[in-house]
C-alpha cells in the first residue's frame, strides 16, 4: 500500500528525489481548524490550514462554507517501481510511475472515516519536478512545473445539497437546516494519527476498511442497499483485525453444534464424549457473525446509542432501541448473508434518512412498526463511531482529529 510507504517515509524523503504534487478534493460538509482561537472561523485564513505534515491540507473554497467545500492537498513523494515476483528485471516485467493518485485516494478514504463526511478526489492541478538547469533554455519551466489538463479530468463524488425545511404555523415560521454541521479539525491530532498509522498492527486492514467506508458514503444516497453491504464489510475487515484470536465461550460453541452433540449421544456416547465431539466440530470456524456484533457492541456506549444523529435525517421511530441494538445487528448480518449468497435484496426501508424526503415506497406498510432491518443511515452511524474508536486505539491518540461543531466529544 503506497499510502503506508508514503506516511512512513515522508519525513526522510530528499527534495531532489521527490515530485511535489497538488490535488483538489471535494468535501460534502465544512471543515475548519478548531485549534485556532477566533470568534468566527469563516473570517480567519489560519483556520483554513487543516494539516501541515506529513502533507499539507487547506480549505480552498471562497466563501469558506461553499458547497461542496473545496480542499487543497499538497504532498511530495518519489516514483515507485513494480516488478514481477521472480526478480526478473527485464523492462517488460517492470513499471515505474508516480503513485500520487492512489495515495490521495487513500488519504480521502481515511479523512472520510475520521470526519464522517464524504471527501473525494476532484482534480490534480500541479506537478513540480526537480529543475534541470541545462534543459531550462529549451523547455523553460515546462519540465519542472508541468501544466496539467484540468477541464476534461475533473471528477469527485459528493452528497446532494440539502435544502432547508420551512415549517409554517400560526406561531410563525421555523427553518430547519438539514446540512451536516461543520467539523472542527485538530491538526496536531490528525498529524499524529497519520504519522502513527504505518506502525499500527492493523494498518493495512484500516486502510482497506477506510476504502470500503468511503465508497459506502458515495452510494448511501442513491443505493442504500449496496452501501449497507460495504458498511458491513467495513466492520468485518476491522473486526477480523481486532478479534483475530476470538473464540466464544464453551457453552456457546456447544449450542452452535447442538445437533452434533445430540447425534453423538444417539450413537451411545456419554455427555463428556458428545461435548468433546461437538467442540472438535467447531475447530476452523471463523465466527464472523459473533466478531461482527462484538466489535461494534464493545465500542458503543449507552451514550453513543442514545445520541441523536446530526448527519443524516433519520426519524427516531425507525431506529432500534439501545436494548434491541445487538438483536438488530444479528438481523443485519443475516440479511447480509441472504443478499450475498441468495440474492435476497435489502428492503426499500433501508434508504430512509439520507434525504429530507421519504419516498412513499420506502415507508413500511405498517408505519407504526419499525422496520426489521434498520435503515442504512442508522447502521452507518454505529459503524462510524466504533471504527473511529478502533482507529484511535490502534494509533495511540487521545484527542479525536475531527469533532462536529457544538459536540462535547
Amino acid at each position: 500500500m503506497y499510502i503506508l510507504e508514503f506516511l512512513k517515509g515522508a519525513a526522510q524523503q530528499r527534495s531532489d528525489e521527490t515530485i511535489r504534487v497538488e490535488h483538489r478534493l471535494l468535501c460534502s460538509g465544512e471543515l475548519y481548524n478548531r485549534c485556532v482561537l477566533t470568534h468566527d472561523w469563516r473570517k480567519s485564513d489560519i483556520t483554513r490550514v487543516l494539516l501541515r505534515e506529513p502533507c499539507e491540507l487547506f480549505v480552498a473554497s471562497r466563501p469558506f462554507d461553499a458547497y461542496p467545500q473545496e480542499l487543497c492537498i499538497r504532498l511530495a513523494l518519489p516514483y515507485a517501481t513494480e516488478q514481477d515476483g521472480d526478480g526478473n528485471r527485464n523492462f517488460s516485467a517492470m513499471r515505474t510511475f508516480l503513485p500520487d493518485d492512489e495515495v490521495v485516494e487513500d488519504i480521502c478514504s481515511i479523512l472520510s472515516l475520521l470526519s464522517r463526511r464524504l471527501i473525494s478526489p476532484h482534480a490534480k492541478v500541479r506537478e513540480l519536478h526537480p529543475e534541470v538547469p541545462e534543459r531550462k533554455s529549451l523547455f523553460g519551466s515546462y519540465e519542472s512545473d508541468i501544466p496539467l489538463a484540468i477541464a476534461a479530468n475533473r471528477r469527485g463524488a459528493t452528497w446532494q445539497s440539502r435544502p432547508a425545511t420551512v415549517i409554517t404555523s400560526f406561531h410563525g415560521q421555523e427553518v430547519i437546516d438539514n446540512a451536516p454541521p461543520p467539523v472542527g479539525v485538530d491538526d496536531g491530532a490528525l498529524a499524529k494519527f497519520l504519522q502513527n498509522l504505518p506502525a499500527a498492527a492493523a494498518a493495512r486492514q484500516i486502510v482497506s476498511a477506510c476504502r470500503l467506508y468511503r465508497t459506502a458514503l458515495e452510494l448511501i444516497e442513491a443505493r442504500a442497499d449496496i452501501a449497507y453491504q460495504l458498511l458491513i464489510s467495513t466492520v468485518e475487515t476491522l473486526a477480523g483485525a481486532a478479534l483475530a484470536k476470538f473464540e466464544p465461550q464453551k457453552a456457546e460453541k456447544l449450542a452452535t453444534k447442538a445437533a452434533v452433540q445430540q447425534q453423538a449421544k444417539t450413537f451411545g456416547l456419554d455427555e463428556n464424549q458428545a461435548n468433546a465431539l461437538a467442540l472438535l466440530a467447531c475447530q476452523g470456524m471463523s465466527w464472523t457473525k459473533r466478531k461482527f456484533a462484538k466489535f461494534l457492541m464493545d465500542r458503543l456506549s449507552p451514550a453513543d446509542l442514545a445520541a441523536k444523529d446530526a448527519v443524516f435525517m433519520l426519524p427516531e421511530h425507525f431506529c432500534p432501541s439501545a436494548d434491541d441494538t445487538e438483536k438488530a445487528l444479528g438481523l443485519v448480518y443475516s440479511a447480509r448473508s441472504g443478499n450475498l449468497h441468495g440474492g435476497l435484496g435489502f428492503p426499500a426501508t433501508v434508504g430512509i434518512g439520507t434525504s429530507p424526503y421519504i419516498h412513499f415506497r420506502q415507508m413500511p406498510l405498517n408505519p407504526l412498526k419499525p422496520p426489521e432491518i434498520p435503515p442504512a443511515a442508522w447502521f452507518e452511524r454505529l459503524v462510524s463511531v466504533a471504527a473511529r474508536k478502533f482507529l484511535m486505539e490502534q494509533t495511540d491518540i487521545s484527542a479525536a482529529p475531527f469533532i462536529e461543531h457544538g459536540s462535547q466529544h
